[in-house]
């Protein structure tokens, strides 16, 4: 163990060198570079404690949605129903009925007129008639029920249609009254004419051109019956039949008596002509 006197003289053997430090070694501040702002060493100084550091909240639930994840998965889970946007919001309408496919080997729905009867006369109405016009017809082979009934009047030959009434509510056996005079009326510039029509019956959700389905009810064009109208009123004595051959005065009388005149006078010389040849000859 050195003694306290060799410690000495060591320690003064090694004052000259660090007298010297400023002048062979480099400086201080060319080593480590200090922060001026003094933050970082009372940042650094700082340890978190429980009671004041904020993971203490807890972590949050991922598998718990926000409110507005409420949202966006109550739209996803009512993606059958169709939702319209409007200028105020959504407004979201209840989804059409599914529908259901019944056996390919079934027939499909039809009408049975009840009044008038299909193997009656054919019918004429008159459209001017104050007395409403009354159908009465029910349904056979449906399985699906119709939705609403469309009725519709069609003339061929005028080759167009008229809507007698839209969206009439289903009824296992139908009555339909139709004011054809109060109808004639109010049809400016597109009146009935005197002609044969049909009656058409067929499923509000689609249209008569629609293909026949098993178990729901086909386009109806099964009864046909005619319109016409009232003439006004003309004295008998008045009345002449233009076309008829036996009416008083009339063109065709006139000639065919002037026809059997000719005939009966050309028989009577030609007889006469015929007996005095033949005395003659004699």
């Amino acid at each position: 163990m050195r003694s306290p006197q060799q410690i000495l003289t060591i320690a003064l053997a090694f004052s000259p060198l660090a007298a010297a430090w400023s002048r062979w070694l480099p400086d201080i501040d060319s080593l480590v570079v200090r922060q001026d702002d003094g933050s970082s060493s009372q940042d650094a100084s700082k340890t978190p404690t429980p009671g004041n550091s904020h993971t203490t909240q807890g972590p949050k639930e991922t598998g718990s949605p926000s409110k507005g994840d409420d949202k966006s998965g109550d739209d996803n889970d009512n993606s059958s129903q169709s939702s319209t946007t409007t200028k105020g919001g959504s407004k979201t309408t209840k989804a059409p009925p599914k529908h259901t496919e019944f056996n390919p080997l079934d027939p499909a729905g039809g009408v049975a007129m009840i009044d008038p009867p299909t193997t009656a006369a054919p019918t004429m109405y008159r459209i001017d008639n104050t007395d409403p016009i009354t159908w009465k017809w029910n349904y056979t082979s449906l399985q699906g029920k119709p939705s609403a009934i469309d009725v519709l009047i069609s003339c061929s030959r005028a080759t167009a249609t008229w809507t007698l009434t839209q969206n009439m509510t289903f009824a296992p056996t139908a009555t339909f009254t139709w004011d054809s005079n109060k109808f004639q009326r109010e049809q400016i510039g597109n009146q009935l004419p005197v002609e044969q029509y049909t009656l058409l019956v067929y499923d509000a959700a689609g249209s008569f051109t629609d293909a026949p389905e098993p178990g729901y009810l086909a386009p109806y064009s099964g009864f046909q019956f005619g319109l016409y109208t009232s003439k006004p009123y003309s004295d008998l004595n008045q009345w002449r039949c233009i076309t008829c051959s036996a009416a008083a005065g009339g063109p065709l009388d006139r000639q065919a008596l002037g026809f059997a005149i000719s005939m009966t006078l050309i028989t009577v010389l030609s007889f006469t002509w015929y007996v005095t040849g033949v005395a003659a000859l004699i």
